[in-house]
């Protein structure tokens, strides 16, 4: 499930602009070889497993010493209400969780001495991660030298993350655990924010 994304666009392109057919000529050197490229990305959120540390599972079968097993749902809580809604910014901005708190509880008890609990019945890949809305973009120019199209100079610019648009990463598996007082904080990007990077080459 951690690899699952049910939405994946991505868009690979490059355009020559057009010019002076005769790129010898001063005005031709200016306008002609000209052009643009770039990969925008939309995806939606990885899928998350939602867990809780449950020592007491009669059971006995949790994850490793952590004692890992799926959170429970709180009784009127439907996925759909599993998250809390809003911009991500605004909830790293006033320290709340990505998860709706209110709808995770302690996995009920099944042991006849009153403490013994049974597994959680959040299903593995229950909630979306942060999706991701990227641009990356290249403008390009490559000028004649000479009288030959093989020797030239190329200048580019590229812009990683052109609009400088935050896209956030994962709680990471400490923050999905709701017995944790970090559940649901995000705490990283998965992009940086935007890069300019100029380059200058010579082609012969």
């Amino acid at each position: 499930d951690a690899f699952i994304r049910p939405q994946l666009f991505v868009v690979s392109y490059l355009y020559n602009l057009p010019g002076p057919s005769n790129h010898f000529s001063a005005l031709g050197r200016t306008l002609s070889g000209w052009s643009v490229s770039g990969v925008t990305t939309v995806q939606s959120g990885q899928r998350l497993t939602l867990v809780y540390s449950d020592p007491t599972n009669v059971f006995g079968v949790g994850n490793g010493a952590l004692n890992l097993d799926l959170a429970q749902i709180a009784p009127g809580c439907t996925a759909s209400q599993l998250l809390s809604g809003g911009s991500i910014q605004h909830q790293i901005a006033t320290n709340q969780s990505y998860f709706n708190k209110a709808c995770f509880t302690t996995p009920p008890v099944i042991g006849a001495d009153g403490v013994g609990t049974t597994f959680g019945d959040a299903r593995p890949g229950i909630v979306a991660g942060p999706g991701q809305l990227n641009f990356d973009f290249a403008l390009a120019k490559r000028t004649p030298i000479g009288s030959s199209e093989n020797r030239n100079l190329e200048f580019r610019a590229e812009f990683f993350n052109l609009f400088n648009h935050p896209q956030f990463a994962l709680p990471n598996l400490t923050n999905t655990n709701f017995a944790t007082s970090t559940f649901g904080v995000i705490q990283s990007t998965s992009v940086a924010p935007r890069i300019i990077q100029l380059a200058l080459k010579l082609n012969f």
